[in-house]
């Protein structure tokens, strides 16, 4: 009997798993050949770092951002909203980050760059703002808050001797002139754990932000013989500043006049004499100390008192101890330097007629 030759064709292992033959002898050869593969590819993986594609390299550092608002001379949960801006110091489009709900904690993803900051409550957005706008938000330099302009406020008009502004809203701002993000803190921020990383000097520079206050108060007190006589009483004050700059501080030194509706009476015993007061906000004063209030009090016989004027320079006390800068202003007291008694027509009431019901009353005149 004469031996057989087997030929074994040369084909790929595929082709070669569906011709004829031991069934057997495929299976194993077939498990084998992806225990191999796998077995390669484990090895593979084990003994190799991972390198970042190109498309898959983070362009940006998580930055963490942390703000304390105890200096603001501002409630938190008065605030809506928080804007943090970046500006290239080499210049282009500033970046603007905004927060909402955490007011005073979050990471910022900030491209490799070098830095001017602004932090400040709110936003630029006109919703958010009554009586402020902003001007020049393109530079760190210019950036700067304005108030807006009022055609009328109680008794008084907006005209070229009176330009009438609105008295401004509460700002608080922290600035820094240099934060820099290089490339090592993208790894540093990206790749390692940030409870870890968090307190390092190299990223923490956003981690100490005290906003402080950009605005100033004023309280107006006047004390008022025959009080119960005035339906209402409105004042103005002039040579204010008109807004400043949010990153120097300093003043713009437009012509300014504040108007404002004097409440919050308290009568003296008597029912008829008493204070009335105002307190509101101010850029700052123009530093010439030639500030000037006038007061208008419309009598419940619906007739105007002649206007009482004041040079108050010499009166104003300011207490800079407090977060934000006060000026108090009293007047109607004779015992004071310069200042004068304030004395309406003895005035009987209708019955039922209360202080609150004129509070609303507007009678603009020129």
């Amino acid at each position: 009997m004469k031996a057989k030759l087997i030929k074994i064709k040369k084909t790929p292992l595929f082709a070669w798993m569906m011709t004829e033959g031991d069934d057997l002898l495929k299976i194993n050869t077939i498990i084998i050949f992806f225990l191999t593969i796998m077995l390669l590819a484990l090895i593979s993986f084990s003994n190799c770092t991972r390198r970042l594609l190109e498309d898959d390299i983070f362009e940006t550092a998580l930055i963490p951002v942390r703000i304390d608002w105890s200096v603001s001379g501002i409630k938190v949960e008065e605030m809506h909203r928080a804007s943090i801006w970046l500006f290239p110091v080499t210049g282009g489009t500033p970046i603007e980050y905004r927060l909402e709900g955490n007011l005073k904690e979050r990471k910022i993803a900030v491209p490799v760059g070098v830095y001017s900051v602004l932090v400040f409550n709110e936003t630029i957005d006109e919703d958010d703002w009554k009586t402020i706008s902003f001007t020049g938000t393109d530079s760190y330099e210019d950036f700067a808050v304005v108030a807006l302009h009022e055609d009328t406020k109680g008794f008084y008009t907006r005209s070229e001797k009176l330009p009438l502004v609105a008295t401004p809203e509460a700002l608080a701002v922290w600035t820094l002139e240099r934060f820099e993000v290089t490339p090592e803190m993208i790894d540093i921020t990206r790749t390692n754990s940030m409870d870890e990383n968090a307190n390092t000097e190299e990223i923490a520079g956003l981690t100490e932000i005290k906003p402080t206050p950009r605005f100033e108060r004023v309280i107006i007190k006047i004390f008022v013989t025959n009080l119960s006589s005035s339906m209402q009483a409105t004042g103005i004050i002039d040579r204010m500043m008109s807004g400043v700059y949010l990153a120097s501080g300093e003043r713009i030194k437009d012509a300014a006049v504040h108007a404002f509706v004097l409440g919050d009476r308290e009568y003296d015993d008597n029912g008829s004499d008493g204070t009335t007061t105002r307190t509101f906000n101010i850029f700052g004063r123009d530093g010439s100390n030639q500030n000037n209030v006038s007061i208008d009090f419309l009598l419940t016989d619906g007739t105007l008192h002649p206007t009482e004027e004041f040079n108050v320079s010499k009166l104003l006390y300011t207490d800079t101890e407090q977060i934000v800068v006060t000026h108090y202003i009293s007047l109607g007291y004779s015992n004071l330097n310069g200042d004068h008694e304030v004395e309406l027509p003895d005035l009987d009431m209708e019955a039922g007629v209360t202080v609150e019901d004129w509070e609303e009353v507007i009678i603009p005149i020129k």
